[in-house]
């Protein structure tokens, strides 16, 4: 019995490995360079798909979570990173049940090594795995190097971190010394 239950468990893993697999390899290319805020796009491939929407202005998805942050942090209110992520996940552009939660220094989702150096951190994204959209709201010490924070989640981020599934882009800025991420669609369907 024991041997038909771990076949059957060994079947089971290929099957699930096989599933998300691509059929064509991506085409590699060099990120285009853009000025604070940087966002990052990946390599596209072969296959071509009706491009996602975006909001009303044009902007996407991390784009307009971007504005509404500057927005609160120009603000003048004192609020802490997880009452920014509740704020942010509630844009009106957020299709999905969203869920927000304390972060701590260490393995963060999304980012290929831990991520340490900040005084207090806020993820929000969606409740359900499968959505490529990840976002943080660090808050770091008054004396901490802000720029070089910001450049250590650039670099460690993974826009392919998700299982069967990638963002298209990412979004790394500071204001003063809170910390906004996102990894996200280009756009939600709908």
């Amino acid at each position: 019995m024991k041997k038909i239950i771990t076949l059957f468990l060994a079947m089971l893993l290929v099957f699930s490995l096989t599933a998300c697999g691509a059929d064509t390899e991506p085409e590699v290319t060099e990120p285009s360079t853009v000025e604070q805020p940087t966002t990052v796009q990946p390599t596209e491939t072969e296959e071509t798909t009706e491009a996602p929407s975006v909001t009303e202005d044009g902007a996407s998805p991390a784009q307009t979570l971007f504005a509404q942050f500057k927005e609160m942090m120009n603000g003048g209110e004192d609020l802490t990173a997880e009452e920014m992520a509740n704020q942010l996940i509630s844009n009106e552009i957020i299709p999905f049940a969203p869920m927000v939660m304390a972060v701590e220094p260490g393995y963060l989702n999304g980012f290929a090594e831990e991520i340490t150096g900040f005084a207090e951190g806020a993820t929000f994204g969606p409740m359900i795995g499968t959505i490529p959209f990840v976002g943080y709201v660090f808050r770091l010490d008054a004396e901490a190097d802000v720029d070089a924070f910001v450049q250590t989640l650039k670099d460690q981020a993974m826009l392919n971190w998700n299982i069967c599934t990638q963002a298209d882009e990412m979004l790394c800025d500071a204001v003063d010394n809170t910390v906004f991420f996102v990894m996200s669609p280009a756009g939600f369907e709908g």
